[in-house]
């Protein structure tokens, strides 16, 4: 509104301050990388996946940035550890174990959206409504140092790559079958 004003009074914006673009990017990476915070979001690219667009727009995500949705809606959370799929004798990983897992703890966030509590009534019905559940895991790190393999290597994203896809679609399996009854 100030700008507009500014503009239709004759008098053109300027800025307060320049500032090295590189060196505000870089800051800024430090920042969220120094505390741990998710870093950036981009309201374009948030807003273009949003699976129920018709609803409303994406305003925000919750302060650690794993759940972004609807104004007024809470996501129940859980984690699988890694650590426990790991057989030590034979570092081999329990896939089946996994999926069953992953299974297992989609109807339990199914089950607690039932029995959560919320802040607000706006919030329990959109949570009801919706059935924001979110599951993932934890210890990817110690599951790639337990088997030797480097962090940031091919092998290593490929493991994660495939133990989301497996947890995505047991979950979203899950989550159809239970929509169906």
């Amino acid at each position: 509104k100030k700008i507009e004003k500014a503009v239709t009074e004759g008098r053109a914006p300027k800025p307060c301050k320049e500032m090295d673009a590189q060196k505000l990017w870089d800051d800024i990476a430090y920042a969220a990388w120094s505390c741990a915070d998710p870093g950036l979001q981009f309201d374009t690219t948030i807003n273009e996946w949003h699976t129920c667009v018709e609803d409303g727009r994406i305003n925000a995500s919750n302060p650690c940035s794993e759940y972004m949705f609807l104004d007024d809606t809470a996501c129940n959370l859980a984690s699988l550890n890694l650590m426990k799929f790991h057989n030590a004798e034979t570092g081999q990983f329990d896939i089946d174990a996994y999926r069953h897992a992953s299974r297992l703890w989609t109807i339990t966030l199914e089950i607690s959206v039932l029995m959560a509590q919320f802040p607000s009534l706006s919030i329990a019905q959109k949570s009801y409504d919706y059935r924001t559940l979110g599951l993932g895991y934890a210890n990817l790190g110690a599951y790639l140092m337990v088997n030797g393999i480097p962090y940031d290597s091919k092998e290593a994203l490929a493991i994660g790559g495939a133990l989301t896809a497996i947890m995505h679609f047991v979950a979203y399996a899950t989550s159809a079958e239970i929509a169906q009854v």
